[in-house]
């Protein structure tokens, strides 16, 4: 699946406005995608999926400090699956072609001095349990979240983690869920609990540090360190452990990246290596589809998710980009051995982005081979046009 550079420095997005002001904005989307995998052909109804959404946010300020913010999210085939299409991007209810309208954003974030709390449903962006934004709609969560800067540099989060509407991996046996107002809690009713800390009291260093807990099911561990070693260069470093409550049973994970960025040319190359332990992929806990869930480590791939974070699995990637202005141009490999051959994964992803008037526009293609099989090919096409009221 489509991999977007979340950046995890950022704890959470919080929509602000202006005192007694109010804000509108959002986004329509048309997402087309195909694949050959075995018989089928690129392009064929029965090979492709296609699906539009539009988000509409609203937040106001009612008070000093006090903001509330409202977000709502329809998706529609537009009827694409009549001539073009035989599948959805995302779950559309009893039908495949239901219309769905569903309440993603609803919450309160009250701000006194350098401590800000946002109370109530919101996308999350942290390693183990995040938002994903390669769908035509992200997953979000009904969450309490604390974010206090009074240390110079740093910044320390809270989260108490009720119930998310995106589909959990089953190794920590959390319930089946959906996103058209699904939410859903934790295994055995349980919540998850976060806390973090970001800082860059170091000297040309972001260092973060994050512990979970899903109470009777899992904890987990993630340290990062990104580095600027000089103003063109930077290198980064990561740590990843999980621990099942019932087994015991633990996970780790290591990785490491160089990465190059001047004049319009970004570059990088990246390395990570999973114990061959099993138990928890090192990926998003708190989501998951047919390939996975979205992994927060360096070597990730474009579009099958997850892989680089299976049992045993040794992935490097190799990535390399440049911004011509008007348009940007990308390609990214990625190869993961993980243990047996079900989750090994060589993958190339060509992508182009541009802005088309009032639409943001990406193509990609991705040539990728999962597991034992063959390789197949697959094309996107995902206009996005962003607009405020």
């Amino acid at each position: 699946m489509k991999f977007t550079k979340l950046s995890l420095i950022t704890a959470l997005a919080i929509t602000t406005a202006m005192a007694g002001e109010a804000k509108i904005s959002g986004d329509a989307k048309v997402f087309y995608g195909t694949n050959d995998a075995g018989s089928a052909s690129l392009f064929d109804r029965g090979s492709s999926m296609g699906d539009a959404a539009v988000s509409l946010d609203y937040s106001r300020s009612v008070a000093d400090g006090v903001t509330l913010n409202l977000g709502v999210t329809g998706v529609s085939t537009l009827g694409l699956e009549n001539d073009l299409v035989s599948n959805t991007w995302i779950n559309h209810g009893p039908t495949v072609v239901n219309d769905v309208v569903w309440l993603d954003t609803a919450n309160i974030a009250l701000t006194m001095g350098k401590t800000t709390a946002v109370v109530g449903r919101q996308e999350l962006d942290t390693p183990f349990f995040k938002s994903e934004h390669w769908n035509i709609a992200a997953n979000t969560f009904d969450a309490a979240v604390l974010v206090n800067q009074d240390i110079e540099n740093t910044t320390l989060v809270g989260a108490w983690v009720g119930r998310g509407n995106g589909t959990p991996i089953s190794t920590v046996n959390l319930n089946d869920q959906n996103f058209q107002g699904g939410m859903k809690s934790f295994a055995g009713g349980h919540p998850a609990y976060a806390i973090g800390a970001i800082t860059k009291a170091i000297p040309m260093t972001t260092l973060q540090v994050w512990g979970y807990k899903i109470p009777s099911v899992a904890t987990a561990q993630w340290v990062q360190a990104d580095i600027a070693a000089t103003k063109d260069v930077s290198v980064g470093l990561q740590y990843a452990g999980t621990k099942l409550t019932a087994s015991s049973a633990k996970t780790s994970a290591f990785a490491a990246k160089v990465g190059y960025e001047a004049n319009g040319l970004s570059a990088s190359a990246a390395y990570s290596k999973r114990d061959n332990k099993a138990g928890i992929d090192i990926a998003n806990i708190a989501t998951g589809h047919t390939a996975g869930s979205e992994s927060s480590l360096y070597t990730e791939a474009y579009w099958n998710l997850g892989l680089v974070g299976a049992q045993d699995a040794k992935a490097y990637a190799l990535d390399a980009s440049y911004d011509f202005g008007a348009v940007n141009a990308g390609i990214r490999y990625v190869n993961s051995d993980a243990l047996g051959t079900a989750k090994d994964l060589e993958e190339a992803a060509l992508t182009i982005s541009t802005k088309v008037g009032p639409l943001n526009a990406e193509v990609a293609y991705i040539n990728a081979k999962v597991g034992g099989g063959s390789s197949d090919n697959t094309a996107l096409v995902m206009l996005t046009a962003p607009f405020s009221l």
